[in-house]
């Protein structure tokens, strides 16, 4: 039996496949399916819906990969209005198992603000390497884009739970998409901004979940740990942090009201915004140099109390409440979050709950680290299930 999405899907691929292939392939849901120029799901926009799909050619699937769908679907924001996302989800190679191949979420760290950074456009080595390995371990992988990537004003982009939402509403509209093929039973993966999100999952996921989908836990790894602390905490007299975390601010920044930003951000952080609004993550990076946190800004931005208290919410990380086993995971050395932040964000989220699994990795070695928590989390990930 076709679902009221699944008949949608189906009717819009035909007309949304021929304008996606003239701009050169899908790079981000308003190229697969732009709201303003088509027509919205029966009964309105509706969370979790399938807007269009299409199949993944095979040159553009990743190893191990036996077919793909992309499709875009609608996500509540934290605008509170609803904004087209795009997912790609991929079946590994073999017979599919009775009660369907169980699904793995990658939640993928941050990639850029523009619309051409999104995954479904410009999937890195890392991300296609991540799919590619839980594809080989039995798992359906969804990899979605987050909502409003490239859309003017779009303060979500750094929203954890806004960011958890659009990975549900991914899962529930790829149950559509994959109907067939896939069990109820999912699981997320999450590396830093994605780790965020999964966080808030172990949380929410049950209650925002719905129909048959059956939500078993996380693994988190680079927990950005104190990042509202950081981003509301931004001042001329700044702690320094990686210049990853700077990028990521720069991020943060470059979707909130620029009127708003304007008499707080000094000319450089000014430029670098704009540089943000454009330029992908490794881009962003090598523009901020050695600039530090400190020197984005002229004056605190707690200067403007409502910008401050708005992302501190915003981009607040759960500590208890989970109600899924949680893999907190965090290596010595991590370009990618502040490291001292992250150890003692996990220890204390494990003293207060039981659903907390802490995993550190003791070796000075990057290379050492990612194998070990490599293997902590497939043997997470394989326990769910």
């Amino acid at each position: 039996m076709i679902t009221a999405r699944k008949r949608l899907a189906r009717t819009l691929v035909v007309t949304s496949t021929a304008a996606v292939l003239a701009v050169g392939g899908v790079t981000g849901a308003r190229a697969l399916a732009e709201p303003e120029n088509a027509a919205p799901a029966p009964g309105g926009q509706t969370a979790g819906s399938v807007f269009a799909n299409r199949t993944v050619d095979t040159p553009n699937l990743v190893a191990g990969a036996a077919s793909g769908q992309q499709y875009s679907y609608w996500s509540q924001g934290a605008d509170e209005r609803m904004h087209l996302s795009t997912a790609v989800l991929m079946e590994p190679k073999g017979a599919a198992p009775a009660a369907g191949w169980p699904v793995v979420v990658w939640a993928h760290g941050s990639d850029g603000w523009s619309d051409s950074c999104a995954p479904s456009n410009r999937r890195s080595a890392d991300d296609r390497a991540t799919v590619s390995h839980l594809l080989s371990r039995g798992y359906a992988v969804i990899a979605p884009d987050y909502a409003a990537v490239g859309a003017p004003g779009s303060p979500q982009y750094s929203d954890v739970d806004a960011t958890a939402h659009n990975i549900v509403d991914a899962v529930r509209a790829g149950a559509d998409v994959g109907e067939s093929v896939l069990s109820p039973k999912w699981a997320v993966v999450g590396n830093t901004q994605g780790a965020a999100a999964a966080t808030s999952l172990a949380r929410n996921a049950t209650s925002w979940q719905t129909g048959r989908l059956d939500f078993r836990g996380a693994t988190a790894s680079s927990i950005p740990a104190g990042y509202d602390d950081v981003v509301a905490g931004l001042s001329p007299s700044s702690a320094a942090v990686p210049s990853a975390v700077v990028a990521d601010v720069l991020y943060t920044l470059a979707s909130q009201d620029q009127e708003a930003l304007a008499p707080i951000l000094s000319p450089r952080g000014a430029a670098l915004v704009q540089k943000a609004q454009k330029l992908c993550t490794s881009a962003l990076i090598k523009e901020v140099g050695d600039t530090p946190l400190a020197e984005l800004v002229s004056k605190p931005l707690a200067s403007d109390a409502k910008l401050a208290s708005a992302l501190r919410k915003s981009l607040a990380i759960p500590a208890h409440g989970f109600n899924r086993p949680i893999l907190m995971s965090q290596r010595l050395v991590d370009p990618t979050v502040v490291v001292p932040s992250s150890l003692r964000y996990i220890t204390e989220s494990q003293l207060t709950s039981n659903k907390v699994k802490m995993s550190t990795y003791l070796t000075g070695s990057e290379a050492d680290g990612e194998r070990q928590e490599q293997s902590a989390v497939d043997a997470f990930i394989d326990g769910l299930f």
